[in-house]
């Protein structure tokens, strides 16, 4: 599908408020491993937060807002770490083979400068999760840190190529799944129905990688991100056992993520033997309409960035 892949050179391609450029080992920080996740006998996931994590995060004082990217494997996530919100070339690790490259969870070891949509400044916390469906991963794993990457973001980015298809959207299936990894009723016994979950879940934002549609309706009318992403999550007509889980699907996405939006990206470049090395690439190679939309998203992300709160 052409992700990109390759970053290890710095550039000097920093918006105003991201952080300025620096190599992966630099003093402007490096990606360091966050929690890891291990299974236990009993099936049961254990977590633990690095102690080179716990380090870095009692050091930070004031307003914290956290960024969650995940998403497949091999489809570019690190990329859009690293060149889109970290404004620089090495930064998070990726690769060019079939294998999962992030292994748990990964962080930015020095926060970033942002604002809250109100203004108040923050510290903004990158983290990188491991690519879902891996070769080597099984669903439970998957469930596991998709769940654990919803529970301690404020805003979290879904990322995905091509278009929003149904495909797509059953890529996202592990939603359903969330009522056995999360809990957030207080009554003691019972099963989690999901209820309270829009209320604790971060702002959802779905981010499209080379994405060739036209944004219009059936009549051709000019549509948002926003509209092309809820029409997406329309349910389809039908009854079956496949419709019927489809749409389950679908009215999860909608009831957990009440603040959702899309963010569609065009192919970045047209050659298509540059995308394996896309990230030591100039701006010039880049098609002018995906440079656009690189700091129109980096924009965004950076003067939305609200605090991430715990009960209110």
């Amino acid at each position: 599908m052409g992700s990109e892949n390759e970053c290890d050179s710095p550039t000097t391609d920093d918006p105003p408020s991201a952080p300025p450029s620096g190599d992966a080992g630099g003093e402007e920080g490096k990606a360091i491993p966050f929690i890891t996740l291990s299974f236990a006998a009993d099936g049961k996931a254990q977590f633990a937060v690095t102690e080179e994590a716990r380090a870095m995060l009692a050091d930070i004082s004031g307003p914290l807002s956290v960024i969650s990217v995940v998403g497949m494997y091999r489809t570019g996530k690190s990329f859009l770490l690293n060149r889109i919100l970290l404004g620089q070339t090495g930064g998070f690790p990726v690769g060019n083979t079939v294998n999962a490259c992030t292994k748990g969870l990964w962080i930015w070891s020095k926060p970033l400068r942002a604002k809250a949509a109100d203004g108040t400044p923050v510290n903004l916390l990158v983290i990188d999760t491991e690519g879902l469906g891996s070769l080597d991963a099984s669903t439970q794993h998957d469930c596991s840190i998709f769940a654990l990457a919803l529970l301690v973001s404020s805003f979290f980015i879904y990322n995905s190529v091509g278009s929003i298809s149904e495909s797509a959207v059953e890529n996202l299936s592990l939603v359903v799944n969330l009522t056995k990894f999360i809990r957030v009723s207080e009554a003691d016994g019972g099963e989690e129905d999901g209820s309270q979950f829009a209320s604790h879940f971060p702002k959802f934002l779905w981010v499209v990688r080379d994405f060739s549609l036209l944004l219009v309706d059936e009549k051709g009318r000019d549509i948002s991100s926003k509209e092309y992403l809820d029409t997406a999550l329309r349910e389809i007509k039908g009854f079956s056992d496949k419709v019927v889980g489809k749409n389950r699907i679908r009215s999860m996405i909608r009831a957990f993520f009440q603040d959702r939006d899309c963010f569609p990206l065009v192919r970045p470049v047209e050659d298509e033997s540059l995308l394996q090395d896309l990230c030591n690439q100039g701006e010039e190679v880049l098609r002018p309409e995906f440079a656009v939309q690189m700091k129109a998203l980096r924009a965004r992300v950076f003067s939305s960035a609200n605090p991430k709160l715990i009960h209110g």
